[in-house]
């Protein structure tokens, strides 16, 4: 028998029966709480869902306002700090930025619907371990907003100068990022034990639907990578508090240890919910059941393992493939491997869904979900073709061993996109593709986490803005890193080798755009969101 914190269902009066004599008045029956206190004290999967899916998309708002602050620098990049008072100051926001996107936003996000639907899908009355959920959000939450305070208080993950940021604040900012990993760590564990767990006789792995066998990749690979990024920010903080290894206040060592987390191919395995979710909600539109589900499946699970990306920690290993170190060419070669892998299985993926449209013989439903699913996949194919752009200079090395001189060119352009805005738009393109599939999973099981429908003129709209936004958002900094524009752009020290910094900051405009069209979305589906929960009270 599985030992799980879910109660099974038992009949009042049997219930009553019992209980002593002294117990069976009506009086003596509990009363669940209300109002806050029952919120705060719930253990009601839905809810915690319900409440995970809000948050996620309030704190990814707030991450896109940032980058909206950081796309207005932008814009004249030859003279930075217009908006900022200093380098440090936008530092600060360059890591606040993805932490918040996506250990705040996109992550809780995919954990908010699972807890609130797979138990649904299972046929389970909840999830496997209810009070740990609710205390896996609760950590999660306290530590996004101790985050969020922290780095405000002149924290954040480092400074590029000496003294250039609060000691204090800086742990603090560390420790609330470990809260915050801690707490997710948690919650993927509860949803990967109720799939494991709470599946009815009869239903094996392969008998769930898309997006529970998603969330079942997608945790186990979180199970796998979140520990690793408490590891790190444990050393971080060793060395802050103890020998000066980092020489803090000197430099930005502690992102640097971090930053595998925004980057490939780790940066594909926060989206990993997508796949699933883009199978219902197409195959749903198509009014068919999926078709060749265990090739789908197969895809979903190599999407997964070729995603995880804590081994490639450019802090402790110099990424450089005419290093004579084996060891660094080995992981050159998987980090090469994985990033043409991942974009082979992503057109697999989008070809699986081409043959379920074209065999189930019907025209598909369009709806708020289906154009947030289509955009994802436009998105995410452009994240993953990016990223074979940021593999690409290693995946010549062989060329360059051969005749360095006659390729030297080709090669140094190469090279400059793996430092270049290429990496952040992949990042924004990835990672804005996981939202939008997030809002599509949000608004096709609406009934189920919000107790009602969304609003279909506003989803449309909500379309519209995020998914041309997010286009022009991401591919603005892709095509401005093939003019040599600096991830770091408020560095100061490589803005000289920016060839047309007119063009440049032309890009950075219409990336501007790009951020602003993507915020306006957000406060729509916050309003449409607004809107739904009154309702549903008011019910």
């Amino acid at each position: 028998m599985t030992l799980t914190e879910t109660r099974p269902e038992t009949d009042p009066e049997h219930a009553r029966a019992a209980l002593p004599a002294t117990d069976q008045s009506p009086a003596a029956t509990w009363v669940p709480p209300t109002g806050l206190a029952g919120v705060l004290g719930t253990s009601d999967h839905t809810l915690i869902g319900r409440m995970y899916v809000l948050f996620a998309v309030m704190f990814s708002g707030l991450a896109l306002g940032l980058g909206f602050l950081m796309s207005l620098e932008k814009t004249d990049i030859s003279a930075v700090y217009g908006f900022f008072g200093d380098a440090n100051e936008l530092f600060q926001v360059f890591g606040l930025y993805r932490t918040t996107l996506i250990l705040c936003g996109l992550v809780p996000l995919f954990l908010g619907l699972a807890t609130a639907i797979i138990p649904k899908q299972l046929q389970a009355t909840t999830v496997a371990y209810p009070r740990a959920s609710a205390a896996a959000f609760w950590m999660w939450l306290i530590g996004a907003f101790t985050h969020l305070v922290a780095t405000f208080a002149y924290g954040g993950l480092g400074s590029l100068q000496v003294g250039a940021a609060r000691e204090a604040s800086v742990e603090l900012t560390v420790l609330s990022l470990g809260m915050v990993a801690l707490g997710l760590l948690v919650g993927a564990g509860v949803i990967l034990a109720t799939l494991v767990t709470q599946r009815p006789a009869g239903m094996d792995l392969l008998q769930m639907p898309a997006f529970s066998w998603s969330m079942l990749v997608a945790t186990g690979v979180w199970l796998l990578s979140l520990p690793v990024l408490l590891a790190n920010l444990m050393i971080v903080w060793v060395d802050m508090r103890g020998v000066e290894a980092l020489r803090f206040g000197a430099s930005d060592a502690p992102f640097v240890q971090v930053s595998w987390a925004f980057d490939a191919p780790q940066v594909y395995a926060w989206t990993i919910p997508l796949l699933g979710i883009a199978a219902e909600v197409f195959t749903s539109a198509h009014r068919s059941r999926p078709k060749l589900f265990e090739p789908m499946a197969a895809l979903v699970g190599v999407f997964g393992f070729l995603s995880f990306g804590a081994w490639a920690q450019s802090f402790f290993n110099d990424a450089d493939l005419s290093a004579v170190d084996a060891h660094v060419v080995t992981d050159q070669v998987v980090f090469v491997a994985y990033g043409l892998g991942i974009a082979l299985v992503v057109l697999a993926f989008l070809g699986w869904l081409a043959y379920n449209a074209v065999t189930s013989g019907q025209r598909p439903e369009i709806s708020p979900q289906f154009g947030f699913v289509v955009l994802a996949g436009v998105l995410l194919t452009a994240a993953v073709l990016a990223g074979v752009l940021r593999v690409a200079g290693p995946a010549l090395g062989v060329l360059r061993e051969a005749d360095a001189g006659l390729w030297a060119g080709f090669f140094d352009a190469m090279d400059d996109l793996s430092t270049s805005s290429l990496v952040t738009g992949m990042m924004n393109l990835a990672v804005l593709a996981g939202v939008l599939a997030g809002l599509a999973g949000l608004f096709h099981w609406a009934p189920r986490v919000l107790g009602g429908h969304m609003s279909e003129p506003l989803g449309f709209l909500a379309v519209l803005t995020l998914g041309g936004g997010a286009l022009l958002y991401g591919l603005a900094d892709v095509l401005a890193g093939f003019f040599d524009q600096p991830d770091r752009f408020f560095a100061g020290a490589n803005l000289d080798a920016i060839d047309a910094v007119r063009f440049v900051e032309f890009l950075n405009v219409v990336g501007l755009m790009g951020v602003f069209a993507v915020v306006v979305g957000f406060v729509v589906v916050a309003v449409d969101l607004a809107f739904s929960v009154q309702a549903k009270g008011d019910g």
